[in-house]
C-alpha cells in the first residue's frame, strides 16, 4: 500500500524489550514513517535501510519494511515490541491474500 492509499494514521502503543513504553503514529509516508518516538523512528529507519523482512500475518509472504507501507511498519512494531498495548485506527488490508494458490 502506498502512502497515498493509506486511510487514517494508525496510533500504536507498545513496550520495547528494554521496558520503554512508546506511542507512535504510523504515517504511511516513506520520508517519515512514524511520529512520536525517536527510538522507534530510528528502529524503523534502520529496518528500511537494511531491507529487513517482516510478516504482517502468518498467511502472508514476508514484506520488506517500507515506510510508505503502513502494514510493514506495523508488522515491524509487532515483531520488535515485547508487547503491543493498543492499536487505534484502521489497519490496512492486503490487496490480495494468497493461501495455497487460491486468491480470496
Amino acid at each position: 500500500m502506498s502512502g497515498s492509499e493509506a486511510t487514517a494514521m494508525l496510533r500504536v502503543t507498545g513496550v520495547l524489550p528494554g521496558g520503554q513504553v512508546y506511542e507512535v503514529k504510523i504515517t504511511g509516508q516513506a520520508e517519515r514513517p512514524v511520529i512520536g518516538s525517536r527510538l522507534v523512528a530510528a528502529m524503523v529507519e534502520a529496518a528500511q535501510r537494511s531491507g529487513a523482512l517482516v510478516r504482517p500475518s502468518p498467511t502472508e509472504a514476508p514484506l520488506v519494511v517500507d515506510g510508505a507501507d503502513s502494514r510493514s511498519v506495523l508488522a515491524l512494531l509487532e515483531e520488535r515490541s515485547s508487547r503491543i498495548l493498543g492499536i487505534h485506527g484502521m489497519v490496512p488490508r492486503p490487496e490480495e491474500v494468497h493461501v495455497a494458490g487460491t486468491v480470496y
